[in-house]
């Protein structure tokens, strides 16, 4: 079951220092709230500081300005004790997210949940009732540039053999309705010679899609693990595999980086998938944003590279947690600190957040959020370029939204 993109987390202005211990519970001025964090980022981050000097701070020329958070906005829904790695966004800031107002309760269980800004109002997702298949497992979902929520989903056939565990699953993308309810829904493609387990889902403004995940050969023998992504028609039919490109050691390094995307084999040692700590954000002028470490690569819904650009963190040891348009023609950054244990390590940094021309790639502001407080906070989306909404939990354990402004 892949369930990369539904790993709890708390990255918000509190528990970002907890990342390291994996699970981490804070207490709330009237109730325990758990968050389980990016544990995939920490690696990185430990890796990045083993045997280094710390790098010096990029030079923006834009100075650092602190954000405030306006009175909160209560809602009458629970509020949440635990949320999923991926928050995505819709126009005018709207949340969507997986979280539960229960600790115990797993995450995979939990619906998608639209936060309306406007309405102050929660619409659930559900799983999709589709005849003849069973055994729905949620593998990911985004969110495309006019609101419209899809679902990758995989379920098995009515008919199928309890002992084949993997030939007979089927991969749909669900699209929904504002009111929760499933609008449509089409199978993907299968891949010759490959079983496909998709992870992840990126919606381009057209109705094409980037879906990423891990192969391995349907021939007898020794299983050949890879990884694979490719674009898919608003039918599920494939259009073209692309290859996702780690970065390389010269970029690094500080140099330019290497082809995002290229035609090498599928099975290269240096492919990733989009669920390797990769942020994404589809964006209202046909193109797809994909966030990986401090390399941004701007994708077409043919799976070209219009533009690529170098974003740094605006201060040393942050790492991007969540990314998002930030109104048209922008795009914010949310960075926290991963801590790593590492001797005498602060725990009390504040986050930051960079707002990027998505022509240019040009830091356009720099903010700082507001002083830690008892409260949790999740960063989730952005109104404009200078308006920030926070998602939280009040004192009577409902949903609250917080705005930060300049």
């Amino acid at each position: 079951m892949a369930t990369t993109m539904e790993t709890p987390r708390s990255t918000g202005r509190v528990t970002a220092a907890s990342i390291a211990h994996r699970a981490f519970a804070k207490l709330r001025r009237n109730a325990p709230l758990s968050f389980l964090l990016l544990a995939s980022l920490l690696p990185a981050a430990a890796a990045a500081q083993a045997g280094k000097e710390p790098p010096a701070p990029p030079a923006y020329s834009v100075a650092t300005m602190d954000l405030h958070p306006d009175q909160p906005i209560p809602f009458s829904a629970p509020g949440l004790a635990a949320i999923a790695t991926k928050i995505k966004c819709g126009p005018g800031g709207d949340i969507y997210a997986i979280y539960s107002g229960n600790p115990a309760q797993e995450l995979w269980r939990a619906p998608i949940r639209r936060v309306f800004l406007s309405s102050r109002r929660v619409t659930e997702y559900p799983a999709p009732a589709i005849s003849g298949y069973k055994e729905f497992t949620r593998a990911g979902f985004d969110v495309a540039p006019d609101g419209i929520l899809y679902g990758l989903w995989q379920a098995r056939p009515q008919s199928a053999s309890p002992t084949d565990a993997v030939a007979q699953y089927v991969d749909f993308i669900v699209k929904y309705k504002d009111d929760g309810a499933v609008d449509r829904f089409f199978p993907l493609a299968e891949l010759a010679g490959s079983h496909f387990h998709p992870t992840s889902l990126v919606m381009f403004a057209d109705g094409n899609s980037l879906v990423s995940g891990t192969t391995r050969d349907k021939a007898p023998g020794p299983a050949s693990p890879g990884v694979f992504s490719a674009i898919f028609d608003p039918t599920g039919a494939l259009r073209a595999p692309v290859t996702l490109m780690k970065l390389a050691a010269s970029a690094e390094a500080g140099k330019s980086p290497g082809p995002p995307i290229s035609a090498i084999a599928a099975d290269s040692q240096d492919a990733v998938s989009l669920a390797s700590s990769v942020l994404s954000f589809s964006s209202p002028d046909g193109n797809v944003y994909l966030l990986h470490g401090d390399r941004l690569d701007v994708i077409s819904e043919d799976g070209s590279v219009q533009q690529k650009f170098t974003l740094a963190p605006p201060e040393n040891d942050l790492t991007p947690v969540q990314m998002a348009a930030a109104g048209a023609g922008y795009l914010f950054i949310y960075y926290d600190h991963i801590a790593t244990g590492a001797p005498g390590e602060s725990t009390q940094r504040r986050g930051m957040i960079t707002v990027a021309n998505t022509e240019t790639g040009e830091i356009a502001a720099i903010y700082r959020v507001s002083q830690p407080s008892t409260d949790f906070t999740i960063p989730a989306c952005a109104v404009s370029m200078n308006d920030f909404v926070f998602l939280g939990t009040d004192h009577q354990n409902l949903l609250e939204v917080v705005h930060d402004r300049p």
